[in-house]
């Protein structure tokens, strides 16, 4: 008969040497009746937990302990097993009992610290490690174990430290490469971070773990195809490893693949609920589509999760700026401010409070909020573009130079970023007269864009903006006007300005947001929101659109009351308030059906002018302004339905030249006043001293006094772009054929 201390012995060499189905042949042949039985019970248990059967190793540990309950290192392998199942206090309680049998076992003092950390305890965790690294210095495992600790506390600079000493240790350690070379990833140093990473998949190419790190440095240099063969690979080796799926949900959003990047985060969520990373990658495709509600309300469940999950913070704080109103920007600064007090080194945050101090015209904040960000990642292309909009002719040329040689990093400058350096550079040259370098980095900043929004599915498809518009004019006839007189609300607090954008809108805003009585409310959405409720309010399924004709005098009077209130809000004591949203001037019928004694103020510009600003600008929401073909499309739609409002609704709007205010700006101020029904106040003049939030294209504009060079711009590009203006020259001479009733008007006042 075999000796059964022989019998485990061997069984022990197959199992160190990896052969663990051998390996469990043997522990299994010695008899119960052998002292060694328990030990072969104990290790039959971490096989199981090495085979992946978490479960059948705690049957097992525990069995063992239940006959030995006095060795330590079976208490903690119970612990560890404990651990991967989630039942962090059990584990706890376990590593606690083996470190009473003995103080210096540091195996399960990892262990224990794991267990807290996993529990939430990650202080205690620390001080477990430090434990161990201070009785063992050449703990190379408690080393690696501290650095991921420290990284999940967001203590970055801390946790490289530790992983650096792991892996001088043991240098030939797969598992701390892989740690470093992530932690390298994400503190911005790609290249360490793709050797390291390189040499684990090397010395272990069944770590799954190894091959998803590898494919995040891959996908960081632009390599997306060889990124998505290492998560392949991660995935055959771990199908339910779901920071793997997450990583080739991020890969897919790169690419302008969004429903299959929301695919892969859904899959990666139903393996990892919890993962704020993950919910903060959903909600951010959900921005990206604009699906605002969504993304908003996923923020939001990764800060239940995590009251310290600072992307979650940023993501939410964007979201809040996108709505304006005084106190979301407020809360939107309030958040980036807590995100980087727990980590300073976020360009997101400091650019997103960049976009407020721009909002505000502060911008020696915007130009310190856009270094910051550029100190610790030079690739931000936001910052530079935010830079060379705000200073303009006065960006210093190393700014400039920094952004051509931005452009020449291949792969590893982004998509987005990229964009935002061309819209950068074509502003930049546009101030300081090199118009034919602006007109080439702006045609490609757009091309580049249009394409952008396309794969994104957010793209402009012009045969449905004249089908809206259609069926708009085919709907706010005379004969309605007629049938809904006396309806809605007679309140002459709203103020509507609008016409194309750059066309002088924020302008004639911050006009008369300067006097006293009167509140700008900036661009609002309140005017289509209530117009898109008008079906539900009648019980229809319908278009708004189809509604209309069915519409009743109680629907249109409570839809009214209801955007009076909201519109009020703003500011209870004002006698007026300026609704600046451009495009509002597709509805204007429903405006006035609403509010029969609201003032409309429309904006003209050069259409030529218009066009040339709008291809100038890097719109956010936008989705015309990217191809000339769209923009004349777009023109020709807003020549039609102008028309029609001044046919069916005639002298009920105002119509204001961009050229005369800029001409004579106190003229055009009275004639606002005068419309609005309000005294003249001389503060209107001195229009960019009032401090109030602006978000627009023409911020820093409206900081400044007004300036005569806007008019005619389009002449500097003309031999770039001659025949697109040429499209636009019959259009224009409409316009022009328009404004003679009103600038006879003018010589008669």
């Amino acid at each position: 008969m075999a000796d059964p201390a022989v019998q485990l012995q061997e069984a022990m060499a197959l199992h160190r040497a990896g052969r663990l189905a051998e390996a469990e042949q043997g522990y299994r042949a010695i008899p119960e009746s052998a002292p060694q039985f328990v030990d072969a019970v104990h290790l039959r248990g971490v096989l199981a937990l090495q085979r992946g059967n978490p479960s059948q190793s705690i049957q097992m540990i525990t069995r063992a302990v239940q006959m030995r309950p006095d060795v330590p290192a079976m208490h903690s392998n119970l612990a560890e097993a404990y651990r991967v199942v989630g039942r962090n206090a059990d584990a706890i309680a376990h590593c606690r009992v083996a470190l009473k049998f003995d103080p210096n076992y540091h195996a399960c003092r990892n262990n224990l610290a794991l267990a807290l950390a996993a529990n939430g305890e990650v202080a205690e965790a620390e001080k477990e490690l430090r434990y161990t690294v201070d009785k063992d210095p050449r703990n190379a495992l408690a080393w690696n174990n501290l650095g991921n600790i420290l990284r999940t506390a967001k203590r970055n600079e801390d946790a490289l430290v530790a992983a650096r000493k792991a892996v001088q240790l043991e240098p030939a350690n797969p598992e701390f490469l892989s740690n470093l070379g992530q932690m390298l990833l994400e503190d911005g140093d790609v290249d360490e971070a793709l050797t390291r990473l390189q040499n684990a998949v090397k010395l272990a190419p069944n770590l799954a773990a190894a091959r998803n790190n590898y494919g995040n440095a891959l996908r960081e240099t632009g390599e997306l195809d060889a990124a998505q063969a290492q998560y392949d690979e991660a995935l055959k080796l771990s199908p339910q490893l779901a920071i793997t799926h997450n990583n080739i949900g991020q890969l897919e959003q790169q690419k302008g693949e969004y429903q299959a990047a929301i695919s892969w985060y859904e899959r990666s969520l139903k393996l990892d609920p919890r993962s704020t990373k993950t919910i903060c990658n959903l909600a951010s495709a959900f921005a990206d589509m604009e699906r605002r509600q969504d993304a908003a309300a996923w923020f939001r469940r990764a800060l239940e999760i995590d009251a310290d999950c600072v992307e979650a913070m940023i993501g939410l704080a964007a979201d809040m700026r996108r709505g304006g109103e005084a106190h979301t920007i407020e809360e939107s600064e309030r958040l980036l401010r807590r995100a980087l007090e727990l980590n300073p080194r976020l360009p997101a945050a400091h650019m997103g409070l960049a976009q407020i101090c721009s909002e505000r015209g502060d911008f020696k904040g915007t130009e310190a909020a856009c270094r910051a960000a550029l100190r610790i990642e030079p690739l931000v292309g936001g910052a530079y573009e935010q830079l060379a909009n705000s200073l303009r002719k006065d960006l210093p040329a190393s700014d400039a130079g920094a952004m051509e040689t931005a452009l020449q990093a291949g792969p590893r400058l982004r998509e987005p970023a990229r964009i935002s350096i061309l819209y950068g550079l074509g502003a930049n040259n546009d101030a300081v007269g090199e118009h034919e370098w602006a007109a080439r980095y702006l045609d490609e900043a757009n091309q580049l864009n249009s394409r952008s929004r396309a794969k994104r599915g957010v793209d402009y498809h012009p045969e449905e903006h004249t089908e809206w518009v259609d069926r708009l004019m085919q709907v706010f006839t005379a004969e309605h006007f007629e049938r809904t007189r006396g309806w809605g609300n007679d309140s002459d607090v709203p103020v509507f300005i609008l016409g194309l954008p750059r066309s002088g809108t924020t302008l004639s805003e911050q006009v008369l947001a300067s006097h006293p009585e009167i509140f700008g409310a900036d661009e609002l959405r309140l005017a289509r929101e209530s117009f898109m409720s008008l079906p539900g309010a009648l019980g229809l399924t319908c278009d708004a659109p189809d509604a209309v004709p069915q519409a009743t005098k109680k629907a249109v009077g409570d839809i009214a009351a209801d955007h009076l209130d909201k519109l009020q809000a703003y500011d209870r004591k004002a006698r007026r308030i300026v609704d600046k949203m451009p495009e509002n001037y597709v509805n204007i019928g429903w405006i006035l059906t609403m509010f029969p004694n609201a003032k409309i103020i429309h904006l003209q510009r050069d259409l030529r002018d218009v066009a040339t600003s709008c291809w100038q600008v890097h719109f956010g929401s936008i989705r015309w302004a990217e191809r000339k073909e769209h923009i004349v499309s777009h023109f020709r739609n807003y020549k039609r339905i102008m028309a029609h409002w001044d046919k069916v609704l005639p002298g009920r709007i105002l119509h204001v030249p961009y050229a005369a205010m800029v001409e004579d700006l106190e003229t055009q101020a009275r004639r606002m006043l005068d419309w609005v029904g309000m005294d003249w106040d001389p503060n209107c003049l001195e229009f960019h001293k009032t401090e109030r939030n602006v978000r627009t294209a023409s911020l820093a504009q409206v900081r400044q006094p007004l300036y005569k060079k806007a008019v005619e711009r389009w002449r500097n590009y003309e031999p770039w772009w001659g025949d697109w203006y040429k499209q636009l020259n019959e259009l224009q001479a409409s316009e022009d054929r328009g404004n003679e009733p009103n600038r006879s008007a003018q010589k008669r006042r």
